[in-house]
């Protein structure tokens, strides 16, 4: 493989691959240091067969993985389609849980042709459309459907913040708190199940045993409750009507008890895997709703930031990574991996799904949010041997993720300010309604 094809490769995965030099001139950075920073997110050989997959992949996905609106009242996006779709009278979607709210046709070639890729014998193009179409705070799937389809030529999350997030009367904690242990998470998911099945004569739980006694026997609880009628339409309800990071929430707690769990998020999303695990992937999904529910307001603030903290293994980032692996690796192989940072790259390929798990569960379960170190959401440095490498994220998608969390949780965000902060910077939070704060 050529150094061009090994500095592409980082280049789609956001690492900075160049720098410059004495002369202030812009150089390519050693190739020896790309290829270790690709090896500890996965790629460690056939880069040049998996530059040409991601290229490929990048063209058969019709629409964006993300697409953020900021209350523009326009959703703009990038369509990749076969050419003989192009000239096609399509129908394009927006639904809210489901539902189609928005729907209406164009065709592709009435709008700005973006690029042309050849794949084997068949012809990609790329269009830019926009789409008039105010929503109001939320998120939203966009759907692109072929007239008589029922099968979307593509699918896209839309996510709409507030333009300034609503501001939050609170009385800000003198301290700022690490995110609860799992153990703790755990327990507290328990606990407001314990609480939902008593209401059917259940017993409770003995709170001092083992969290694996507790979880066996909370099972055998549920198992015998949802043969009730009341309680399997409540949770019939509860299944269809969970939003999707919930699942992936539950998916993850589920792994972290269950020993030997080897399924990826891609197979967990099968109707294969669900149809033979939906009993016990029902339990944590109504364990994780649940809790959501009955939670009272807090009094804590969340520390969120992408810098690495292996002293801290309930770090947010520390968290984020364990569902990252989930998504990505087969639970019994994770031990061979050092993770140094998230690959921002994948993680916006699943939609944020890992991300947004864990910022709708803090931000359920706190008062406010702390942006504990703004730029860790911007670039993180990856340590590699004597030298480093910037790993490049997202900054607009994910701050406007924490934004639209913060917004629909009522959970204030505030920002750690300090002198390293570019003036640029905290003036677009302090636009965004997130609100300095210092400890």
């Amino acid at each position: 493989m050529t150094a061009q094809h090994i500095l592409q490769l980082g280049q789609m995965l956001g690492l900075s691959c160049t720098e410059l030099n004495a002369n202030g001139d812009e150089q390519a950075l050693p190739t020896t240091l790309v290829t270790q920073a690709l090896a500890d997110f996965g790629f460690t050989d056939e880069l040049e067969v998996k530059l040409e997959e991601e290229i490929k992949q990048f063209w058969l996905r019709a629409l964006p993985p993300v697409i953020i609106t900021d209350q523009s009242a326009m959703i703009q996006f990038d369509l990749h389609l076969p050419i003989e779709f192009v000239t096609e009278d399509l129908i394009w979607e927006v639904r809210l849980n489901q539902a189609v709210i928005e729907t209406g046709e164009f065709t592709p070639i009435e709008w700005s042709l973006n690029g042309i890729y050849h794949l084997h014998d068949m012809e990609m193009q790329s269009y830019q459309i926009s789409l008039e179409q105010p929503l109001a705070v939320g998120a939203y799937q966009l759907v692109i459907l072929d007239q008589g389809s029922e099968e979307p030529l593509g699918e896209s999350w839309i996510f709409n913040p507030p333009s300034t997030l609503t501001s939050i009367n609170t009385t800000k904690p003198a301290t700022v708190t690490a995110l609860p242990t799992t153990d703790a998470v755990l327990s507290q998911l328990f606990a407001h199940g314990q609480s939902s099945l008593s209401a059917v004569a259940i017993d409770k739980t003995d709170a001092t045993l083992a969290l694996s006694v507790q979880l066996a026997q909370l099972l055998q609880q549920f198992n015998t409750a949802k043969e009730q009628d009341e309680f399997a339409l409540t949770l019939k309800n509860v299944t269809a009507t969970a939003a999707l990071y919930q699942m992936h929430l539950a998916q993850y707690l589920a792994a972290y008890v269950a020993d030997g769990v080897t399924a990826t998020r891609e197979e967990t999303q099968t109707v294969e895997w669900q149809d033979t695990n939906s009993d016990s992937y029902a339990f944590y999904l109504w364990l994780v709703v649940t809790a959501n529910n009955a939670q009272t307001t807090g009094v804590l603030l969340r520390n969120v930031d992408f810098a690495s903290d292996t002293a801290n293994e309930d770090s947010f980032m520390a968290w984020l990574l364990a569902d990252y692996q989930l998504a990505h690796c087969l639970l019994e192989n994770t031990d061979g991996i050092v993770a140094k940072g998230i690959n921002s790259y994948k993680l916006r390929q699943d939609n944020y799904a890992a991300f947004r798990a864990l910022i709708d569960f803090t931000a359920a379960h706190s008062t406010g949010l702390v942006l504990n170190q703004p730029l860790s959401i911007m670039q993180q440095w990856l340590t590699i041997g004597d030298a480093g490498i910037w790993l490049n994220h997202e900054f607009n998608e994910l701050l406007s993720i924490i934004i639209l969390s913060c917004e629909r949780h009522a959970c204030a965000c505030y920002y750690q300010a300090d002198d390293e902060l570019p003036a640029e910077l905290t003036a677009y939070l302090d636009a965004r309604g997130v609100q300095q704060l210092s400890l």
